[in-house]
């Protein structure tokens, strides 16, 4: 029965919200409105002394979103030490101080120490390769930095090599 609910609300035109889809602990997303939510959390372990996102360093994690989607990001400092993400080009060597996110609203503020928070939101465009790397000094270039792909081809969020 549910499914001729769910029919007949879409042919009307009533815009039934379905839950979120879980990746996993740090990504998730709603197809209807093409939203992709993530958490992202610098010195999430002992990873590169600390020196990560999500665990992840030297571009050795991937998250790839569809062209076009609102990405969400929520981003926390757990480490001793300021922190910050923003959006590169995925060129090396990596910039010694990156300081200019290469997609509009794809950047935050320098986080405090232990629980610093900030946001970063922004449109997945253009589609290409890209690193989210710390912008504070020596940092992305120590290897602070994971992969992010934007494509042109893909139906839904990703995230892999965790």
């Amino acid at each position: 029965m549910k499914s001729l609910f769910w029919v007949a609300a879409l042919s009307m035109g009533l815009g039934v919200h379905a839950d979120p889809v879980k990746v996993n602990q740090f990504m998730s997303f709603d197809p209807a409105s093409k939203t992709v939510t993530l958490l992202i959390v610098s010195a999430f372990n002992s990873n590169l002394g600390g020196f990560n996102f999500n665990g992840g360093s030297n571009g050795n994690q991937t998250i790839t979103v569809p062209l076009g989607w609102q990405v969400n990001s929520n981003v926390t400092n757990k480490d001793a030490i300021p922190h910050s993400a923003l959006i590169i080009a995925a060129t090396k060597p990596l910039p010694g101080a990156p300081d200019q996110p290469v997609i509009g609203g794809a950047y935050t503020e320098q986080l405090a120490p232990q629980n610093g928070h900030d946001t970063m939101n922004f449109k997945a465009a253009p589609a290409g390769t890209y690193f989210i790397a710390c912008g504070i000094p020596g940092h992305a270039a120590s290897g602070m930095y994971i992969t992010l792909v934007i494509s042109a081809t893909a139906t839904a969020p990703t995230y892999s090599g965790l």
